[in-house]
């Protein structure tokens, strides 16, 4: 809670020049520059800090033992795992959870599903 974040990306992303360069070639850009009307770079502005307050699932685990099975001589157990599972925020960048303050070069984080099978005779 509390949280800002100075949205980078959006800062360097959401200009007019960035979608045409000099050369006319059309290159990426951020949706933002609808909103801001920015021509050019404004990185020493406060537009681009945002409220990343954020609440985060970023593990949970479920498992459940079956007992025994195959005429009562097996074990089975079956797990399963979901890391970065959600969240919730109104920041519009990457990602919230920044320790720098500034969102920039970051590699958005997988969600990641496991399940384990043990059977034990």
């Amino acid at each position: 809670m509390g949280n800002y974040v100075y949205n980078n990306i959006a800062s360097s992303t959401g200009i007019q020049t960035n979608f045409l360069n000099g050369l006319g070639i059309i290159e990426n850009g951020s949706t933002n520059v609808l909103k801001s009307g920015f021509t050019s770079a404004q990185y020493l502005s406060d537009y681009y800090l945002e409220n990343a307050s954020f609440f985060r699932m970023d593990n949970t685990h479920i498992g459940y033992n079956f007992g025994k099975v195959f005429k009562n001589t097996g074990d089975l157990k079956i797990t399963g795992n979901v890391q970065n599972v959600f969240v919730i925020t109104k920041y519009t960048g990457v990602d919230p959870e920044s320790t720098t303050g500034i969102d920039n070069n970051q590699y958005p984080r997988p969600r990641t599903y496991t399940l384990g099978l043990n059977l034990t005779l």
